[in-house]
């Protein structure tokens, strides 16, 4: 009988079984503009030039691939550093949760690929999310 956890393609990386680069680069498309057009976290993309987005989306399909096993390199500052100082909430970290897995959904990603790419997003919870704003302003 042949074990589903070691098949072909339980072994391959998270970047392959969501499909490499180009099904990371339609992710962040659907994605972004969810966040950005979302009443309680848009704040945080309001004057940014459609250039600084453009860079900012690219930026994130490379964080993506290359966190995910591809052959990707990442240019960027580590999440600790791109998130310090904005006093994210856990309020907006679930709100930025439930857009990711409502994208995920809309494209059709399959429920073990979902999870795994939930999880690794979850690993990422406390470089993101800051001391609350009511905290930092005391």
């Amino acid at each position: 009988m042949l074990d589903p956890d070691n098949s072909a393609h339980a072994r391959q990386s998270l970047y392959q079984r969501l499909g490499g680069y180009d099904a990371l680069a339609a992710f962040v498309s659907e994605l972004m503009p969810r966040l950005r057009h979302d009443a309680k976290i848009g704040v945080y993309w309001k004057g940014k030039s459609l250039d600084g987005q453009r860079r900012e989306d690219k930026l994130l399909v490379d964080f993506l691939g290359s966190a995910f096993g591809g052959p990707v390199f990442y240019p960027g500052r580590d999440m600790k550093t791109s998130h310090e100082g904005l006093a994210i909430t856990e309020e907006e970290w679930d709100i930025t949760l439930a857009h990711i897995a409502a994208t995920l959904d809309a494209l059709g990603v399959a429920q073990p690929e979902k999870a795994d790419f939930l999880e690794a997003a979850m690993s990422l919870k406390w470089d993101v999310v800051g001391p609350s704003r009511r905290a930092a302003a005391d």
